[in-house]
């Protein structure tokens, strides 16, 4: 599904500085997986996603979204291919604070446009799929951080995308919210959604199938998860549509 070849990315902040965040990255991510990407501070890992996001562009080398090649694409086709293919995670949750979990989740539907009945009946959809269908009046304030994560789940579940990217989605959770939001990805993944994280915390990073870990820009090592980690708690509930 993913495929980067020699993927470099050089920032000029000015006119004879450069600072090169990745340096020659080839990799391949096969539909279906459950990747954490990892590295300390400085180490390219959020460049990383930002390009395998479509949210910037390599300096040098290509990157191919199911088999589409991105690397020269114009602004309106990454926004194109955005809308289309990938869900986005974050750790801030990035809810908007005077609206409920039901508005919150139908936002994305709003912006492409879609009738009320239907983007309400996706919407409830979604939070019920993440364990919050008691939850949709209810405005970010008066609710936990994981019940915030998981309406920001849902509402990048909506879009019915074939890959979601996650930066540190349990960065400002509990260790109990944030084994009940990895139980949702996990479900999402037994689905068929192929799933990126970045993360820094290796209790998450257990919980996916393959790690790749950065240094410096480059790819230190990238190795299969032997059996990945399973949570005790229940989800919420995700099923399949």
């Amino acid at each position: 599904m993913i495929r980067l070849e020699g993927v470099s990315k050089i920032y000029r902040p000015g006119r004879e500085i450069t600072v090169p965040a990745l340096r020659g990255i080839t990799l391949e991510v096969i539909k279906g997986e459950f990747v954490s990407i990892m590295g300390s501070s400085g180490s390219g890992k959020s460049t990383l996603m930002h390009i395998i996001g479509c949210l910037d562009r390599p300096t040098e080398g290509s990157y191919f979204l199911d088999d589409n090649e991105i690397s020269e694409k114009g602004d309106n086709d990454l926004a194109e291919f955005r809308n289309k293919y990938i869900g986005f995670v974050f750790q801030s949750f990035n809810l908007l604070p005077r609206l409920n979990a039901l508005e919150n989740v139908e936002l994305p539907m709003i912006y492409r446009g879609a009738r009320v009945s239907e983007r309400r009946k996706r919407a409830a959809y979604a939070l019920e799929m993440v364990g919050l269908s008691d939850r949709l009046r209810h405005r970010p304030a008066e609710l936990s951080g994981g019940q915030q994560q998981r309406v920001a789940i849902a509402r990048a579940l909506v879009g019915e995308p074939s890959l979601f990217l996650a930066d540190e989605p349990t960065g400002n959770l509990d260790s109990k919210s944030s084994e009940e939001v990895m139980g949702i990805f996990r479900e999402l993944n037994e689905q068929g959604i192929t799933i990126i994280f970045v993360t820094h915390e290796e209790d998450i990073a257990a919980f996916t199938k393959r790690v790749i870990r950065l240094r410096d820009g480059l790819v230190i090592e990238d190795q299969k998860n032997g059996e990945p980690k399973a949570d005790n708690l229940k989800s919420g509930g995700v099923r399949a549509r």
